[in-house]
């Protein structure tokens, strides 16, 4: 049985359970059991939707910190519970060392890692742009590693249907900043976007996503309810299908980087924690995206970068014909069943 440590709420986003359901999805269509298991009553709903088994550990999180070594009891009995053999995945930031030697104890481990922290695994997964970097680093203590974007876990609407149109003109904009929006970042930008002088001649609709852990998300569509050029998107069914609608995208950086990439859409990318900062340095460096910088630190200067590249975009076809092209060949949508046979064949 695979048993996948993942967490996800308001203050750390759902990207750790994002990508894990993903893997989980390839896992269980290759034959093995999975199990979530969880300190997020937040993210319990969507684990369950798709169809995975859960149990939901005591713990809370206070802020955005957790101690996970404090769960091990609890992790000790559901496998005597469990009563079978057991590989864990683990996907948190709130991981130690100690945590890693003690699990291993009750089973294989392996763990998605992107800052570049080594540790003492069976499997170290890093599935970003840079995770080559970090190889020297990483094979100190991990017995094996994936790394790079061949084992981006895509999720399944991402790994078929993949033809984009590029059109001539920008007609459509979107504004995404992930499952939560903890500095209501998706107003400022929609704002600033409508204020631009030369986006203004422009006849373009801004596509605001409002992520599933966004506090903000009423005031949100009360501020653009009577504004015909934004449509707030609540709940999206389809996000690949809202992307193709899409001319440009402005993301924060995450799994949907990945996404857009696999598409070919030209994006604009900013951030809000440090752990995503080497996402958008890295695409900036290697596929020439825009990265806008750190909302939480600097909000107005990245506005601002913002609107300068968007300005860019709409004006400048070959530019982002450029740009669609080196994104689309960054990931080709199997890093989830890469890592599902990797796990399986333990």
């Amino acid at each position: 049985m695979l048993v996948i440590r993942a967490d996800g709420n308001s203050a750390i986003g759902l990207g750790h359970v994002m990508r894990c359901l993903s893997i989980a999805d390839a896992v269980k269509r290759r034959g093995k059991d999975v199990l979530f298991v969880t300190v997020c009553e937040e993210c319990t709903d969507m684990i369950v939707q798709r169809g995975h088994q859960l149990r939901l550990l005591e713990g809370d999180y206070q802020g955005d910190s957790y101690d996970m070594i404090s769960e091990l009891p609890q992790m000790e009995n559901l496998c005597k519970e469990l009563n079978t053999e057991i590989t864990f995945l683990v996907d948190s930031y709130q991981v130690s060392e100690e945590y890693y030697q003690r699990l291993r104890e009750l089973g294989k481990v392996a763990c998605l890692e992107d800052m570049g922290q080594p540790y003492t695994v069976d499997m170290l997964i890093n599935y970003n742009i840079y995770g080559e970097d970090y190889k020297g680093a990483y094979q100190i203590k991990a017995k094996n590693t994936l790394l790079g974007a061949a084992y981006m876990p895509l999720r399944a609407e991402f790994q078929e249907d993949m033809e984009y149109v590029l059109r001539e003109d920008v007609c459509n904009v979107m504004i995404t900043t992930g499952g939560a929006d903890p500095y209501f970042a998706s107003k400022a930008f929609a704002d600033a976007f409508l204020q631009s002088e030369i986006l203004a001649k422009r006849d373009i609709v801004y596509h605001v996503v409002s992520g599933p852990l966004n506090c903000f998300a009423q005031e949100l569509k009360r501020h653009y309810s009577k504004n015909t050029s934004v449509v707030v998107h609540e709940n999206v069914k389809s996000m690949k299908a809202l992307m193709k609608q899409c001319d440009i995208v402005l993301t924060a950086t995450g799994s949907t980087i990945y996404e857009l990439s696999a598409l070919g859409i030209p994006m604009i990318c900013f951030y809000f924690a440090e752990n995503q900062r080497r996402g958008a340095e890295a695409v900036e460096r290697i596929l020439g995206v825009t990265n806008a910088g750190d909302f939480s630190a600097e909000p107005s200067m990245v506005v601002q970068r913002a609107v300068d590249a968007v300005e860019k975009l709409v004006s400048d076809y070959v530019v982002r014909e450029a740009l669609s092209r080196k994104e689309k060949a960054l990931v080709d949508g199997q890093g989830a069943d890469r890592i599902a046979k990797a796990l399986n064949e333990w």
